[in-house]
């Protein structure tokens, strides 16, 4: 059965993680939720193709690329309370150069199994505000730049 993203959570460490991260690093973070998120951007891996054309051969030599790990956009309710908002807002400076951990629990677990978790790893721009009408939700939204590949815990039984 098809599952909507209804439940789902949002966290991010503040402490930064300016090396890459394996699934048990990860989970033993200090994670903070961070509340009001009504949109997750697309993630996952886009990889280069590149070609090279051989005097020698009359098909095209093909091979993989460098691959970009994402560029997400997290987009909050403005809160200016929450603590997950507070540490998105302070990392999200221009000046701040460190990357960060970040972690997205979907609520999708089949009965008597955990959540799938993707768990991300770069830096934190924004907040970008769209502004809107009178009535709009006052929305701020953080642009992520993922420099780890994403590292995806499936459901396991509890």
């Amino acid at each position: 059965m098809a599952k909507t993203l209804a439940g789902s959570k949002f966290y991010v460490c503040a402490t930064a993680q300016n090396s890459d991260l394996n699934a048990a690093a990860f989970a033993g973070l200090v994670w903070v939720e961070v509340g009001n998120v009504g949109k997750v951007g697309e993630t996952g891996t886009n990889t280069n193709r590149v070609s090279y054309n051989e005097l020698g051969t009359v098909v095209t030599q093909k091979a993989k690329g460098v691959t970009n790990a994402g560029d997400p956009t997290i987009e909050c309710a403005s809160n200016y309370n929450d603590a997950g908002q507070v540490i998105m807002r302070s990392i999200g400076v221009p000046t701040d150069k460190n990357s960060y951990a970040f972690k997205f629990e979907k609520d999708d677990a089949p009965s008597g199994y955990t959540n799938t978790i993707h768990y991300w790893r770069g830096d934190c721009s924004g907040p970008v505000r769209p502004n809107g009408e009178v009535e709009s939700f006052d929305i701020e939204v953080f642009t992520l730049g993922l420099n780890q590949v994403e590292v995806t815990v499936n459901p396991t039984a509890l």
